[in-house]
């Protein structure tokens, strides 16, 4: 039984792990559609960032809202929503230099949310009882059957023998 819940749980472990391998966290410039003649190759064009979070924590309106407050400090303009747990951002490459953020936000963060999560220590923790339970259990019944069973008696010595 233990092996098929830690083989369910690894499985689902997988698969969280192959949805956040998606997409490549790159910041892609392109180039702007203007004479490259007339503005500076430094001014023209974006760049994208994709944020992630490990929970759907962009389906909510709110989050959302504070998310692209906190993105604004950068210079970065919600592109898209990929999808509740990825936002795509973009920003003229001019606001590089002209944009001074707060010591506390990162202009290039690539992640949302909490770094630390319950559910991952609380499923390693019951990955180990589901693991050491039954074999504690195993030991207490083996002693138990050796304590109640009667202990062999050893042969009585008859006469010794004499020479």
């Amino acid at each position: 039984m233990s092996a098929l819940l830690y083989y369910q749980w690894w499985g689902w472990q997988k698969q969280v792990t192959e949805q956040h391998k998606e997409e490549e966290e790159q910041l892609t410039t392109y180039p702007s559609k203007q004479d490259p003649h007339q503005v500076s190759p430094k001014l023209g064009g974006w760049e994208f960032k994709i944020l992630r979070s490990r929970r759907n924590q962009f389906h909510d309106p709110d989050v959302l809202r504070k998310v692209c407050q906190e993105e604004a400090q950068g210079g970065w303009i919600l592109f898209e929503k990929l999808d509740d747990r990825r936002l795509r951002f973009k920003r003229p490459m001019a606001l590089r230099e002209k944009i001074k953020p707060s010591p506390k936000y990162d202009p290039y963060r690539s992640y949302y949310g909490p770094r630390f999560e319950w559910e991952s220590l609380l499923s390693v923790i019951l990955l180990m009882m589901m693991a050491t339970l039954p074999a504690y259990l195993g030991y207490r019944l083996v002693i138990l059957s050796q304590r109640s069973a009667p202990l062999p008696t050893p042969p009585t010595p008859s006469s010794p023998l004499r020479p």
